[in-house]
């Protein structure tokens, strides 16, 4: 039987991570003409339904009593976060949509310092900088065909990530908030703000093998918070977001293998600058 050091269950859990995040938005790919209100609706009650499971791993009552604006803020922004980035999958391949994604890092680093502990420091400007002209190859931005509103989705749902995590960052300062209790907040918001959306349009129930993607994506989700978890509490954070950056690797390879999916040379150069500089800058 082979024992994992405490360091190996972490980079295993958080490589873990990277992959069922990538699985669930190959489920959302699948079930994309769906609709997204629909896809956030049953992601967000089946993740609901499965949080009972995960509130058994906490070692303290789940709901805190505190922090309520924060609480609601955070799922309002991670409703918007997922909303966009199912959106953006409409029109952009996984590999592309997942490097906007890491955007987030470049917005976190602007808002930090106005609402966390912790000031912008004049060496993180040049890989500020090199992140933007990453974003800026990536999204064709001299390119009015390229640069299209899909690209634009992928940008906000990387600041709204970031604005959720500015909101988590505040109350993990304050302390007493279980991970079960902020992923209920995003459920519920996904949820509510899922069917708010298939409230205003025409919407269509699952049929068939859709409800197995609908679990898979649910199931994925779930999963990938627990690893992530995992993850946080076994190795520092930093190396977490290094290991995260693995997921951009896997979703290229599930749209190569899945849709035929190729990035251009344009998507490896950005990339490459985008995940450059947020390491850089984890690295401060």
């Amino acid at each position: 039987m082979v024992i994992l050091s405490t360091a190996k269950k972490g980079i295993l859990a958080s490589i873990l991570a990277a992959v069922f995040f990538t699985t669930m938005d190959v489920g959302a790919k699948k079930l994309i003409h769906l609709g997204t209100g629909e896809i956030t609706f049953f992601r967000g009650v089946i993740g609901l339904l499965l949080l009972p499971f995960m509130a058994r791993m906490e070692s303290r009552p789940v709901f805190s009593g505190k922090d309520h604006l924060l609480l609601h803020l955070r799922g309002l922004f991670g409703c918007a976060c997922l909303l966009f980035f199912f959106y953006c999958l409409n029109g952009l391949t996984l590999g592309d949509a997942e490097i906007l994604t890491q955007l987030s890092a470049f917005f976190m680093c602007l808002l930090s310092p106005v609402f966390l502990k912790g000031k912008l420091q004049k060496r993180a400007v040049p890989w500020l900088g090199m992140i933007a002209l990453g974003a800026a190859i990536v999204l064709q931005v001299w390119n009015y065909h390229s640069f299209n509103l899909f690209a634009v989705f992928g940008i906000l749902s990387a600041f709204f990530a970031a604005c959720a995590y500015v909101c988590i960052g505040i109350m993990t300062e304050r302390g007493g908030h279980t991970q079960t209790e902020l992923v209920f907040y995003f459920q519920l918001y996904s949820a509510l703000g899922g069917l708010l959306l298939m409230g205003l349009g025409h919407w269509a129930l699952p049929v068939g093998a859709e409800w197995g993607w609908i679990l898979e994506l649910a199931l994925s989700a779930l999963l990938g918070q627990v690893c992530l978890t995992w993850g946080c509490t076994h190795i520092h954070p930093t190396m977490v977001n290094f290991l995260m950056y693995t997921g951009i690797l896997f979703h290229i390879l599930a749209g190569a293998l899945l849709w035929g999916e190729t990035l251009t040379l344009y998507s490896w150069v950005g990339g490459s600058l985008i995940v450059l500089g947020s390491v850089l800058l984890l690295k401060q």
